[in-house]
């Protein structure tokens, strides 16, 4: 039996060695899915968040259908914030305390440091952010997107009082709003 286990062990160690030098790694399928799918990471521990990520990713793949845009959950906001830093993923859904604070570089992100995120579209208490060198034509084409958004019974995304946001509005953001305005005479 010890000798079976060893040609076991031997054998699977062979064939995760081959895989590792022939450049095969889960990495690669990973960022391609990334490439291909507009990912909004919402904390798992936010039920109001996650709520939104799923009816705007359904909203943007509906309106922007070459973005594919689908929703991804994380244990809580420091860590959607965190896979933002490191860019794993590119949007995020957040409340505007938490991204208050990671902009900021306080509270429970006192220990990280600033991040240099931006609002791409409000949402009551959240908002849905990316970092300052997202991508000015997908954040206008979002931002566009989402414009006016309700829940599906009509009613605004809103939850009690929201504080003031101190993050900046993204430069594509600034964009679409710079375009509607001129359109509306405001």
């Amino acid at each position: 039996m010890d000798t079976k286990r060893r040609v076991l062990l031997r054998t699977a160690l062979a064939i995760a060695g081959a895989t590792l030098l022939t450049g095969h790694s889960p990495y690669r399928q990973w960022y391609a899915f990334r490439a291909k799918h507009w990912l909004i990471v919402a904390a798992h521990d936010d039920a109001q968040a996650s709520r939104l990520a799923d009816a705007v990713s359904a909203l943007l793949a509906t309106r922007l259908p070459q973005s594919q845009a689908m929703a991804a959950e994380a244990e809580n906001e420091r860590d959607a914030v965190q896979l933002l830093r490191t860019h794993q993923l590119e949007l995020a859904i957040v409340r505007i305390g938490a991204a208050n604070d990671a902009f900021s570089g306080s509270g429970e992100f006192g220990r990280d440091g600033p991040v240099p995120l931006r609002a791409v579209a409000p949402f009551g208490p959240h908002l849905l952010v990316a970092l300052e060198d997202y991508s000015s034509e997908k954040a206008e084409e979002i931002a566009a997107a989402l414009a006016g958004f309700r829940w599906d019974d009509g009613a605004v995304p809103a939850d009690g009082s929201k504080p003031e946001s101190k993050v900046p509005l993204h430069s594509g953001a600034i964009q679409y709003k710079q375009a509607r305005d001129s359109k509306t005479g405001q």
